[in-house]
């Protein structure tokens, strides 16, 4: 299969890469509450200067048609003087470790479905359509400054499921009980959420 690596807009391809490991964990155990972060760790060549916080998009090559895997955010790096760089960078759900400090114009208790759309907002993306959280259940004001990942996490528990940032860069609750929107059933039974690629390697 093959595989490219969108860095700040400049593209580099298998050739240009040494190792890549793409890991999107729904928990760290069987559990619910859940909101853990995809990381994209890459070693490879650089062609330009890289900014700071650049967005890193890979693909794989599906069927003729270039699938994005997700979209990563630049967090660590390290060069080495012959132009190597390894590279850390975490999806969106990094940016929910902010405190949310609600606008003073919302009413609590809130229901959490709004809550849900506030919180992707205020993360820069939006909620996926397959996203099922109830009307019914509602949150109260987050005092004790909570970061947005924290009232995630508890929507989660009541819910019964775990967020996670799909392929496309959308909020998804996927639910622990019942079906699975089918990539995440995917990257769970079959590869142990992990797909390792460039150089030698391949999907495993």
């Amino acid at each position: 299969m093959k595989y490219k690596v969108l860095i700040d807009n400049e593209e580099y391809i298998d050739a240009d890469i040494r190792s890549a490991n793409i890991e999107r964990p729904l928990f760290d155990q069987l559990s619910i509450g859940n909101a853990c972060e995809a990381t994209l760790k890459i070693v490879f060549r650089k062609k330009t200067v890289i900014p700071t916080t650049a967005k890193m998009i890979p693909y794989a090559l599906v069927n003729n048609q270039w699938e994005q895997l997700g979209v990563f955010y630049l967090d660590e790096r390290s060069i080495k003087p012959t132009g190597i760089m390894t590279v850390v960078a975490y999806d969106s759900m990094l940016k929910a470790d902010k405190v949310w400090v609600p606008d003073q114009s919302l009413e609590f208790p809130m229901p959490m479905d709004d809550a849900v759309d506030i919180i992707a907002e205020l993360m820069g993306i939006t909620v996926d359509p397959r996203t099922n959280v109830s009307h019914a259940y509602t949150i109260d004001y987050p005092a004790n400054a909570y970061p947005l990942r924290d009232v995630l996490k508890f929507i989660a528990v009541a819910n019964g499921g775990n967020w996670t940032i799909t392929r496309n860069d959308q909020l998804l609750l996927v639910p622990l009980v019942g079906s699975m929107p089918p990539e995440t059933h995917y990257l769970i039974e079959e590869n142990g959420f992990a797909i390792t690629f460039g150089g030698d390697r391949i999907l495993v």
